[in-house]
């Protein structure tokens, strides 16, 4: 058998074709229509193994037979035949994936996980689903910062959550120069997302809702939901590669939307463009008091944001008249720390 035949026959095998069915299968291609002897001889199938494997393939809808002594068989032609067959094992093996999983899924919610909540993959192509996955259920926010490479892979996903989902926000740092680039159309078509360029970055990590994040290795890709790494991560990206990076699109704010984030600092640059749009910002913030550490909400226009070296605050007046300082995780100088806050412009 040469090559090509190899690999029809591996083919065949991998589709569900097994032991003497695919050689019987390709005989009967080869001879158009014939007997069962003919066929076992072709084949090489022993024959008084060569009726129960034609009976398979009758089954399997990819021969048929005509009555008589002695039958004929004849292969139906693979355009309808081996298309059909196919699309029905795809659909039958992805009904039982279903099912497997949702029994799977059940075993793996009953089983609790001590902390630290640290994981690393070896497979890069694994994790790239597993990050698909996070920017799929994103609820609030997120930031990444990324290659090329790893950024094509998950563009897509990203473009579709962001598209389905006005209210999030999301904010990338491109460590390449985006001359060039295809992604950059489709993010600058997002109303929602800010883009950046730091092209001398290094690091490869994604984190969602201030509660995911995923760093990616040369060799391995690190998971996390242990909560001093996330906050490790968070102000890695914000002093080393954020702040520092050309910013090269602004968010787009429209009016009457909720937009909202867990980020404090990147609260601050959605309302600056809001403001600086003329819209007024109206926020309702949820968090702690500082002096107090007692969880509190609050609402209110913003007067003013501030961002200067390490400090970063923004002032919201109620409807009382009080003003409140509302800072960022480990604010110690405000009133509220915040740890979730919606924006709506008007």
């Amino acid at each position: 058998m040469d090559r090509v035949g190899k690999e029809v026959l591996e083919f065949l095998e991998f589709i569900g074709l097994k032991g003497y069915e695919g050689k019987a299968y390709l005989a009967l291609l080869t001879l158009g229509e014939s007997t069962a002897p003919r066929i076992s001889s072709k084949a090489g199938i022993p024959l008084p193994r060569i009726y129960d494997v034609l009976n398979s393939l009758i089954s399997k809808g990819l021969i048929e037979v005509k009555t008589g002594r002695p039958r004929i068989y004849k292969a139906i032609p693979p355009r309808i035949a081996l298309n059909y067959y196919v699309r029905k094992y795809v659909e039958d093996l992805l009904a039982l994936n279903k099912k497997v999983i949702n029994e799977l899924n059940k075993l793996y919610s009953s089983v609790k996980y001590e902390s630290p909540l640290i994981w690393l993959s070896r497979s890069l192509e694994m994790s790239i689903e597993r990050a698909k996955d996070m920017l799929s259920n994103m609820k609030v926010d997120g930031f990444m910062t990324i290659s090329e490479n790893i950024l094509n892979k998950l563009l897509d996903t990203l473009y579709m959550k962001l598209l389905r989902d006005p209210s999030a926000i999301f904010t990338i740092t491109l460590i390449f120069s985006p001359t060039g680039s295809k992604a950059l159309e489709k993010l600058f078509n997002l109303n929602n997302v800010d883009v950046r360029t730091f092209p001398t970055g290094i690091i490869n990590a994604i984190e969602t809702d201030l509660s995911n994040a995923i760093v990616f290795g040369k060799t391995y890709t690190l998971f996390t939901r242990e909560w001093e790494l996330i906050l490790l991560v968070n102000e890695t990206f914000y002093h080393g590669y954020w702040r520092s990076a050309k910013r090269i699109k602004e968010f787009n704010v429209s009016p009457n939307i909720p937009y909202k984030t867990t980020h404090h600092w990147l609260s601050i640059v959605l309302i600056d463009d809001g403001m600086r749009l003329g819209y007024n910002a109206w926020v309702k913030v949820k968090g702690y008091k500082v002096k107090l550490n007692e969880p509190v909400e609050v609402e209110g226009y913003v007067k003013e944001t501030k961002v200067d070296g390490f400090i970063r605050t923004f002032t919201i007046e109620t409807k009382g008249g009080e003003e409140i300082l509302v800072g960022g995780l480990g604010a110690s100088m405000e009133d509220v720390e915040a740890r979730y806050i919606e924006i709506m412009f008007s």
